[in-house]
């Protein structure tokens, strides 16, 4: 009569255990686990039910899409909100990026600009906007593109987003920040990113 129990882990982190017991045999028994979870968490159970989407997370039940929870609230902690957007205009031409205007009704500021790496630019170009850049024109949050703060070599200098090259490439990954301790709901309706060609 075998019986054997054994807890496992594995190398990408998924825990499990087994049971050996023979093919005619009952049992019964129960398992109590107490896990500490170190870093991001894990959803233990998601569910679009009929009142709204739900999950479990550490044995508490979440409604989400909740208007008695502040926006950019998840499982109780309070979170920036964060948009990426690719600008790639005609892949082929070289472009500079010029300004951006968001269409909103909220506060943002360009968090990142990355462009890839080059011939011409082998470690690429980054860049910011802060909030305060922002001016608000006939609705629209408007900006123009602070400098390359790789100008210089490979690693970010904040002094090069405005000493630095103008920001030029064949696409642009941008990622637009809203404030999470504003907790009221935005929306924004477009984006336009001004590019002109590079010569």
């Amino acid at each position: 009569m075998a019986r054997e129990i054994q807890v496992r882990s594995s190398s990408d982190g998924s825990h499990y255990i087994l049971f050996g017991l023979d093919e005619s045999e009952l049992s019964s028994f129960a398992i109590q686990l107490y896990i500490t979870h170190y870093g991001p968490r894990a959803v233990d159970f998601l569910q679009a039910l009929s009142l709204s989407y739900m999950s479990f997370m550490g044995g508490n039940l979440y409604i989400h899409n909740s208007d008695d929870v502040p926006r950019g609230n998840f499982f109780g902690e309070q979170k920036d909100m964060k948009i990426g957007v690719v600008a790639n205009e005609q892949p082929s031409v070289t472009r500079i990026l010029d300004s951006i205007g968001i269409h909103t009704d909220g506060t943002w500021e360009v968090e990142s600009v990355v462009i890839p790496a080059s011939l011409n630019y082998p470690s690429g170009m980054s860049s910011i906007i802060p909030k305060g850049y922002f001016k608000r024109r006939e609705g629209v949050l408007y900006s123009e593109f602070l400098r390359n703060q790789k100008t210089s070599g490979s690693t970010v200098k904040a002094i090069e987003a405005l000493t630095g090259e103008a920001l030029r490439g064949k696409s642009a990954y941008v990622i637009l920040k809203h404030n999470g301790t504003e907790q009221t709901e935005v929306q924004i309706w477009e984006i336009d990113i001004n590019m002109s060609k590079s010569r």
